[in-house]
């Protein structure tokens, strides 16, 4: 499988900026952080970040609505998960969604976000579907600034709060950057500034 050519993605390519475009597959229901400054339930006409949608549908919804997202705009170069959710609180779509995407599109850019605690586990299979760009939002590399950020942690089943739910996830970060570089897929880290939290 040849790799998607990484030059044509808009938010990692000035030049690419105003001529290719994106489009974000909203297959990540749950999460499996509670960040105090957090509200996914917002959404109105007037709101387009990536994160927040009108509808959570599955993995082959997201295939028919790309095919018309991509008929209407042959612009778009990129297709990415960011929500609404954590992309790695919901492995199974997510994976599944990339899986079926490329497949039915070899050529087309696929990028992901997430909070970095579930990530490493598939970052070689990510590398295998030619993923080529992960952001993982990192708003703390102090643990007792985190405890200020993140209200709970959630590890499979078991919720963790405070100091030890932001050292753990901190942890999972560093872990899933480091895998995520070795196995040759571009990172970008993604801060909310948090006044008079970690503004500093």
């Amino acid at each position: 499988m040849n790799s998607p050519d990484v030059s044509l993605h808009p938010c990692f390519n000035v030049h690419a900026k105003g001529t290719c475009g994106r489009v974000h597959l909203p297959v990540a229901r749950d999460c499996n952080i509670k960040c105090n400054y957090c509200n996914r339930k917002y959404d109105c006409v007037n709101e387009s970040r990536p994160g927040v949608t009108s509808a959570v549908i599955d993995p082959h919804q997201a295939v028919l609505y790309l095919e018309q997202v991509l008929q209407r705009s042959p612009n778009i170069t990129v297709a990415g998960i960011a929500g609404p959710g954590d992309s790695f609180a919901n492995p199974g779509a997510t994976m599944e969604t990339i899986r079926l995407v490329r497949e039915r599109f070899p050529g087309l850019l696929l990028c992901l976000a997430t909070n970095g605690l579930n990530v490493e586990p598939y970052v070689a299979e990510l590398a295998e579907l030619k993923v080529s760009h992960v952001t993982v939002t990192v708003n703390a590399v102090d643990p007792e600034i985190g405890a200020r950020i993140y209200s709970w942690v959630r590890d499979g089943k078991v919720v963790y709060r405070g100091l030890r739910g932001a050292e753990l996830l901190l942890d999972r970060q560093v872990r899933a950057i480091e895998a995520l570089k070795r196995a040759g897929i571009v990172v970008k880290v993604n801060t909310i500034v948090a006044q008079g939290v970690n503004d500093h």
